[in-house]
Parts: C-alpha cells; sequence; structure tokens
C-alpha cells in the first residue's frame, strides 16, 4: 500500500451581477520525492486552467504556503512571484498534463492533512 502526503484548499468567489465571474481557485500541494508538488488550478465556466510548480521544501512548508496564497485569494498570475516573496524558489513544470492529477491519485491511499478541507 502506497501513501502520499497530500492537501488541497478551495477559495471560491459568486458571481455577482456586473462586478464578477462565479470562479473557484484549487490550491493543491503533494510530497514528491523531488521536494513538493503545487498546483493551483482555476476553474470558471466549465473552463480549468492549471498551473504546476516544483518547491525544494517540506511538505509542511508546502501545506503552510498553499494555505496563504488560499487566504489571500492569489491568482494565477502572481503566484510564482508570490512564492519567490516568501523565500521559496520554484520551478514551474511547462507540462502540467504530463503531472498526476490532484483530484486524486488513482489507486493509491491518500493521507489528508489534519487541517486542509475536503
Amino acid at each position: 500500500m502506497f501513501t502520499r502526503e497530500y492537501c488541497r484548499y478551495i477559495r471560491t468567489y459568486s458571481e455577482l451581477d456586473g462586478l464578477q465571474h462565479a470562479h473557484t481557485f484549487i490550491y493543491c500541494a503533494s510530497a514528491t520525492p523531488q521536494g513538493a508538488l503545487l498546483e493551483l488550478r482555476s476553474e470558471q465556466g466549465g473552463r480549468v486552467e492549471r498551473r504546476t510548480a516544483l518547491a525544494r521544501c517540506s511538505f509542511a512548508r508546502a501545506m503552510q504556503l498553499m494555505r496563504y496564497l488560499c487566504e489571500n485569494g492569489v491568482e494565477p498570475e502572481q503566484w510564482l512571484e508570490v512564492l519567490a516573496d516568501a523565500g521559496e524558489v520554484c520551478q514551474p513544470l511547462q507540462n502540467p498534463a504530463a503531472e498526476p492529477e490532484f483530484a486524486g491519485f488513482a489507486g493509491e491511499n491518500l493521507d489528508f492533512c489534519a487541517i486542509c478541507p475536503v
């Protein structure tokens, strides 16, 4: 049996007529042997945009970073700059389709962190 550390934070925005469209940001982190695999996913009107990066930090640090991004509503265009300001150098992954889908890892048991909403 394989177990992977994983967390996910979700921030939703309501449809406000004339002000904003409904959309959701999903901030995820997963422990890997190389560090923490980070993902920021934006979902709006059936369209999904994924941004992934590899951080050479512990999973505990990755959880804090992703929670920080979520609580402050950091958008995909700024997330790597915010992580850099926090002292984390991340390597953007150019082909997110080749990375594991954070919606769940098929065939694996996931240990969700105690503070992560699921």
